[in-house]
This record gives C-alpha cells, structure tokens and sequence, in this order.
C-alpha cells in the first residue's frame, strides 16, 4: 500500500500558516485591536437576589432597556444573580453598601431589618478572617475577602442553618462583605419580623424593608428591576478600577508565558533521549504561538463585526486550548520518537512522516469528538460561556492542524536546512548512514 507523503508538502503547508498568521495579525493592526470586557477596563459589578423567580433573559432584556445592552449576567444560585455592567455613574463609596430588602428560603435565608452579630469567640483579639464561597455554595468557604477586628458587631446579611459544619453567617461591616462560620463568633441577635402559624409551611419569609433609593445610576437600575421583577436584594456591589483591570491584563500575559516556559522545559526533558531535543520544544512552543495568533485574530475580527468581547473566559479559552495544542503536538512527537528507537538510521524526514500518517486518524477523530460538542454548546449554551467556547471553537481547529501542519513540518525542515538554504547559508553535508 502507497504511504501518503506529508512531509514532502510542508512548503505549502508553511504557506498556509503563515498567510493565516498574517490576516490575523494585520486584523490585530487595525484598531481596535480586540474589544476588551468588563474585566480589562473599569465597570460595575452587582450581585443580587430575588425574592422570586427571574428569567436570565428577561433580565438581560431589562438591562439593554435601561441602556446597558453590553451587561453580562450569569446565575449564581436560586434566584442569585451576578450583573456586571460598564461603570455607573453614583458617588465615591456607593457600591460597598448592602441593604437586605427580600424573602427568605431555607437554603439561605435573608434576615431583616439589623440582625447583628460579634465576631470573634469570647476573649479573641486580633482579627476574623471573611472569606468567599466556593462554586455559589455558601457552605463551603474559599479565599479571603477581608479581615475585620474581632469583638466587632456586624450586620448579618444572610444565614445558612443548613450547612453540615454548622450555621454559616455573610457579614457586613463597612466596606467588607463576606462569610463567616458561626463558631467564629457570638451574640448573635436576630431582628426576623415574621409571623408563624400553625400548618404554615416551614420554609421562613421574612418581612421586606423599604429599600432606601441607592445614589447615582445604580440607583436607577434598581428601582427598575424592582418595578418589573418585585423586591430583591443587592448582596454586594462594587467597581472595577482601571488599576484592577491593568493588573488582570498583566497576570493574563504573564500566565501564558510561564505556561509556554514550563512546557518547553518539559517537552525538552521528556525527549532527551532522542537527537537535539530543544529542538522538539522549540517546535512545539512556535505551533503554539501560531494557535495563539491565529485565535486572536479570531477575535479581532469577530469583535469588529459582531462585537465579540475578550473577558476572563476568553483566557480561560486560550489556556485550554495551549494545552490542548501542546498535547497533540506531544502525540506525534512520542510517535516521532518511537520510530526514531525502532529505526534509527532512517532519515528523521522518513520517521516524522510514519508518525504523522499513524497518528492522523486519532488526531481527526478526537478534534471532529470535541468539535461536535462545541458546536452543540454554541447552539443551547448560556451567553456568559459562549467566548469560552469560540475560543476553543477556533483553537482546536488551529491546534489540530498545527500539530500535522507546523510542528513536525518544523521538526524536518530543521533537519534538512530548509532554514539554512532560506537564509542563504551553505550547510555541510550530513554523512549518509551505513547500510
């Protein structure tokens, strides 16, 4: 049986990358460059809790109304919603304020009016430490929010009784919202102003306070969303600095670069048992460059003609899809290698081009898998997703054909001093093997 020969066609494959690489850094030339979120600039950011059931459309349909047809929200949990918009214009210090307005479920339960608590146990000093919840689960605690001295009285923003470690209380105390779990502290007063009867139900509701008009634009949106939806309850409410945005800009390239570093270190220690294995990284990180270009390019053009934004899923896309063009590379490579053990006096040319045409049923099989689910999310996935998905959309396309295409085309035309007849250097010839 005849083997397909793809080494031999890498000229025009190396054409194809580089014109492709082209439009899209031409695309990224012309301004803007690629439409930044809410996370990379400044912007407004609310997370609020109804005392009914809301539809995601229809609130976001309700915020293009108001004329903030560029917010993002995304459920947080029942009925919990987080907003973020452009910045509203309202006074300094107007987004750290909560005031609990709305009903009560079971699971987590809004106490009205000034429920109050102290932290710390009897006799603690120093501070407590507020803490965020992991995945919208308010009983399990994740990261620091904030520290507030202990022996200080905060307001009691929500309770969560049902937790398996014991209650769990989200705290307020001046600019510092977060949560709490009731070992840490004591004197609890409740200010619940509900009446029970017998046969009621067991779920609590607890009696909605008047909500004070917050200042500025924020307080327009409210008394909007209050007017079509009913009473809610703005858990937090905060704005995004440019400063905050430079530094997300700053971590996002500094992650891809470490994560471009550590796997050159890796691709180069786990192919040392062949020839020059830098040269194995080396190729990998510039396939990977190339999907990087070529998803910003993307990007570029999707924001100028249907004003896709890059947000923090968008680099949570790129990421993935590093790695997913990284593994495949490592596919072909490992067969690369192999063959390079069973025949080592064939020519490298010879051994890439049986890795290549071994490892291209797998490599179409899996990307066309990954593909069809993207696709099928595109179709019925949520909005707050839908950059993350383009990104891998465009990414596993790109990283499937670099894997064959520029990688290991790479590989052989370092090996054959293609680069060196490019630059116009005479190479010395390569003694043929011995039969």
């Amino acid at each position: 049986m005849r083997t397909i020969d793809l080494v031999s066609t890498r000229k025009w494959l190396f054409w194809i990358s580089g014109l492709t690489a082209l439009a899209s850094i031409v695309m990224l030339l012309i301004p803007p460059a690629l439409r930044p979120g809410i996370e990379f600039t400044s912007g407004t950011t609310m997370q609020v809790q109804f005392a009914s059931g809301v539809p995601l459309a229809d609130l976001r349909d309700e915020l293009a109304k108001l004329g903030h047809a560029e917010a993002r929200v995304q459920a947080t949990g029942p009925n919990e919603f987080l907003i973020r918009t452009r910045p509203l214009a309202a006074p300094e210090g107007s987004f750290t304020e909560v005031v609990p307005t709305a009903t009560a479920t079971t699971a987590a339960a809004p106490v009205a009016g000034a429920s109050t608590v102290t932290l710390g146990r009897a006799g603690q000093s120093g501070d407590v430490v507020l803490r965020a919840i992991v995945g919208g689960d308010p009983c399990r605690l994740g990261i620091e929010a904030g520290k507030v001295a202990a022996g200080t009285t905060v307001r009691v923003v929500q309770e969560h009784s049902d937790c398996a470690g014991g209650a769990i209380y989200r705290v307020q105390s001046g600019s510092v919202t977060g949560y709490v779990a009731a070992a840490e502290t004591r004197d609890f007063k409740a200010a619940v102003t509900a009446s029970a009867t017998p046969g009621a139900s067991a779920t609590p509701t607890a009696a909605a306070t008047p909500r004070a008009k917050a200042p500025g634009e924020r307080g327009d949106i409210e008394a909007a969303l209050q007017q079509r939806f009913g009473a809610f309850e703005v858990l937090e409410a905060s704005t995004i600095a440019p400063v905050v945005s430079q530094a997300a800009v700053r971590n996002a390239t500094a992650a891809v670069i470490v994560a471009s570093l550590f796997i050159m270190g890796y691709i180069a220690f786990a192919f040392s048992s062949v020839p020059r294995p830098v040269r194995y990284a080396v190729c990998a990180i510039v396939a990977t460059l190339h999907d990087v270009i070529i998803v910003l390019g993307a990007f570029s053009l999707f924001g100028k003609l249907f004003g896709v934004e890059v947000n923090l899923m968008f680099i949570t896309g790129l990421l993935t899809v590093i790695g997913f063009s990284v593994h495949d590379t490592i596919v072909v490579f490992d067969r690369i290698r192999e063959n390079v053990r069973l025949a080592p006096g064939a020519r490298l040319a010879d051994n890439v081009n049986a890795a290549l045409v071994q490892t291209l049923g797998r490599s179409l099989n899996t990307s066309t898998t990954v593909l069809l689910t993207i696709l099928a999310m595109l179709l019925l996935g949520g909005e707050s997703i839908r950059a993350f998905l383009l990104v891998l959309l465009v990414g596993i396309v790109s990283g499937t054909y670099s894997s064959i295409g520029v990688a290991s085309q790479l590989l052989v035309a370092w090996d054959e001093g293609d680069f060196d007849r490019l630059l116009g250097r005479k190479r010395q010839p390569v003694p043929t093997p011995a039969e």
